[in-house]
């Protein structure tokens, strides 16, 4: 329809897009459309779910489950590095979700609070800038970073397991149970490293306040946990730090008093190896089948660290922790005491690092003992980190006590920690009170609107407790469209418009005289965009009419935003 439509061409068209920002302060979530719930894990039959789980299952599928394996997968990829955002979800949670209309495109980071009251404490909430949430009044300055971190055992997903024979993917009892003697299975640590971890007739016990699980040793004398060897778990010369939590119980008090000696945490013994000749299972020909099959050979007798735990009752009733390294000569040990029988029911820190040439043992964030490491030359094997107990070169191991093994009463571990690095007091301090060893308290999803609170200490803040405030920037991406409608002296030299009819309706189509003459020029009121189709997309009104020139190019620019 050449002089009614005219194309435009790609110069002719500018689209810029910039951002708005909009500040939010308020006490009152439903002025701006927004909500909080409570969320909480269930082991039920999907059908069975309440709402908050069925969120609770959402929230876990879409941003947390299995979340470094399956970034690749995941929507916020390149709204979110898993180094620097911490995602741990567990057995419960407190979500605040905003509306779109507030929110925009995303929230801001580094511009969210909020306040919260929940009994006879108040909180204050901020984000980070990399969609982690932090307790001001704690702050985030003093807690390790977790790049460090080369072994974490929350661990996080224990609570699935606390019983034994309810398979919880499908909400219902095993017909067979394949854990009838503990929990026996290989998964991956808690950590950034990804550790394979084994538990052989463990349980799993929530023996806090706080809904953090225990690694429990089920009543069995062979229960253990080992964690494969990697070259980052040895340390020579290196600072190291390990920690972790107990909670003693009246069958602990009473393996005290039998003055007993038992083992928490060692890397020694054995390795997997291919068989050398004379060594265990070597000694056989390489002509027979399986020869050079992988098997249990003696490793290094040196060894980076070995926690062991003696009852002592000379002065007191207490539990000695000795903290050893041997570099093939020399062992340097520092020992300690971490338990006396007022402990007895309450949740218990236990750090221990080496910091330059020094051996120290912490308990609850304050320092017991201190002594100097004399090792001088490698204090390293290829053997497996081993929990519960000691491996023996030939690969056996000791036995345990039933007072230590017992089930309500024993000795349970939970949040076991290694750190690459050493820590000062301020940092120890806050390892020590926040139970997960960094300072997230849960996430905000800035992109999707919704804040979730999942740590330990906070994941229940939503349930019976209030909203004093609440503070964010939105984002709203706009985008200005110019076009640039030009018209040359000879186009468009005709009008529509019924006034210029000899009989001035829409159904005459005889030009009036006066506008048919050379010296006649139509007036410009409104420049409409079209599409491919002919169909009207955007109407441009003039503030008055332009009469079209006779001699020059006309431009109208036509700007709108969307």
């Amino acid at each position: 329809m050449s002089g009614i439509f005219k194309k435009l061409s790609a110069q002719d068209v500018k689209i810029t897009p910039f951002e708005a920002h909009k500040q939010y302060n308020t006490v009152d979530l439903g002025s701006i459309g927004a909500s909080t719930a409570s969320l909480s894990w269930s082991g039920k039959n999907k059908s069975e779910f309440s709402t908050g789980s069925r969120q609770y299952y959402q929230i876990d599928k879409l941003y947390y489950r299995n979340y470094i394996e399956e970034r690749a997968h995941r929507l916020e990829l390149d709204d979110a590095t898993y180094t620097t955002q911490e995602r741990r979800l567990y057995q419960s949670a407190s979500v605040l979700s905003l509306s779109q209309k507030t929110f925009g495109s995303e929230v801001q980071p580094n511009h969210f609070s909020l306040t919260v009251s929940n009994g006879a404490f108040t909180y204050s909430i901020a984000d980070d800038g990399f969609g982690n949430l932090y307790d001001i009044n704690v702050g985030k300055d003093n807690f390790p970073n977790e790049d460090n971190r080369v072994l974490y055992i929350s661990p996080v997903n224990g609570f699935k397991r606390t019983d034994l024979n309810l398979d919880y993917e499908i909400g219902d009892n095993y017909v067979n149970t394949p854990f009838s003697n503990g929990y026996n299975k290989s998964v991956y640590d808690d950590s950034y490293f990804r550790n394979t971890v084994t538990y052989y007739n463990n349980n799993f016990i929530i023996a806090s306040k706080y809904g953090i699980s225990f690694i429990g040793q089920n009543n069995k004398d062979n229960s253990k946990v080992t964690i494969e060897n990697r070259s980052y778990l040895n340390f020579n010369n290196d600072d190291f730090t390990i920690s972790f939590y107990y909670k003693p119980g009246v069958q602990f008090n009473t393996w005290v008093l039998s003055e007993g000696t038992e083992y928490i945490l060692t890397k020694e013994g054995a390795q997997n190896t291919t068989p050398l000749g004379t060594q265990i299972g070597g000694s056989f020909s390489l002509s027979t089948s399986g020869a050079l099959d992988l098997t249990t050979t003696p490793s290094n007798p040196a060894y980076p660290y070995r926690l062991s735990l003696t009852g002592d009752t000379s002065s007191g009733i207490k539990a000695i922790l000795n903290f050893e390294r041997y570099d093939g000569n020399t062992v340097s040990s520092v020992t300690g005491s971490i338990y006396t029988i007022s402990d007895v029911g309450k949740l218990i820190h236990v750090l221990v690092q080496k910091k330059g040439n020094l051996l120290e043992i912490y308990k609850n964030g304050v320092l017991v003992e201190s002594t100097t490491d004399v090792t001088t030359k490698a204090c390293q094997n290829k053997s497996d980190i081993t929990l519960f107990k000691k491996q023996n070169p030939d690969g056996s191991y000791n036995i345990s006590e039933n007072d230590f093994i017992d089930n309500a009463g024993g000795f349970n571990i939970s949040q076991l920690q290694i750190w690459n690095q050493s820590m000062t007091n301020n940092q120890i301090a806050m390892v020590s009170e926040s139970l997960t060893g960094t300072y997230p308290v849960g996430n905000i999803f800035y992109d999707n609107g919704f804040v979730v609170l999942t740590h330990p200490r906070y994941m229940g803040l939503f349930d019976g407790g209030s909203l004093d405030s609440l503070s964010y920037k939105n984002t709203h991406l706009i985008t200005e469209n110019e076009y640039q409608c030009t018209m040359t002296e000879d186009e468009f030299e005709f009008t529509t418009n019924i006034s210029a009819r000899r009989i001035p309706f829409s159904d005459n189509d005889e030009i009036a005289n006066f506008a048919t003459g050379s010296n006649f020029k139509p007036y410009i009121t409104t420049i409409g965009l079209y599409d491919n189709d002919g169909n009207l997309l955007v109407v441009g009104k003039l503030a008055q009419p332009i009469k079209a020139s006779s001699e020059t190019d006309t431009t109208f620019v036509i700007r709108f935003d969307t």
